[in-house]
């Protein structure tokens, strides 16, 4: 399984289910609770830590089957890396901002096929044809929308809560241009 790049090691994300760890480790366990860190119910989630949940370790609940309780929602959870036990966060090398018309219209052309997902949404990609746009003038104020398969977006929703990825790359990047 392929880790997110901020985890150091697979034995660095703690689980309800080894026993000899909990048992073992409870003194270095309850120096975490109070502190910041991931919570997810399934190791997958960990390939991208953006999807797991982030909050305060409350408690360490014994040896039941989602041990890690989260202060702020209230839930228990199976497993939990401490946000110590992660790898510094690369420094944002560029800034970008949403896409104005005509650079969204440079970017994709109407029939374009567009391989996009919600942000951080790993396995959940879509793969839509670029329908065509509108722009519509209400109380003084244009706003622009997106076609994009059966969908409508403004270019800041784009830029906000999507990201699309180019077909010679597999990276995803911003609805949005370097500034």
């Amino acid at each position: 399984m392929k880790l997110d790049k901020r985890i150091k090691s697979k034995s660095d994300i703690l689980s309800c289910f080894d026993t000899d760890k909990l048992t073992c480790c409870k003194k270095a366990i309850t120096n975490h609770i109070g502190k910041k860190g991931y919570f997810a119910n399934e190791i997958s989630s960990f390939c991208d830590i953006n999807i797991c949940k982030y909050g305060t370790l409350g408690s360490v609940l014994g040896d039941q089957q989602e041990s890690f309780y989260m202060s702020e929602t209230e839930e228990s959870f199976s497993f939990f890396i401490p946000d110590c036990e992660l790898l510094p966060r690369k420094p944002k090398e560029n800034q970008y901002r949403p896409y104005t018309l005509n650079e969204f219209k440079d970017k994709f052309h109407i029939g374009q096929p567009i391989s996009f997902r919600k942000t951080g949404e790993v396995g959940n990609e879509r793969y839509l044809i670029l329908n065509g746009y509108s722009n519509c003038k209400l109380f003084d104020e244009i706003t622009t929308d997106i076609y994009i398969g059966r969908g409508a977006y403004t270019l800041d929703e784009l830029f906000n809560k999507y990201e699309w990825q180019a077909s010679d790359t597999e990276d995803f990047q911003p609805f949005g241009v370097e500034e």
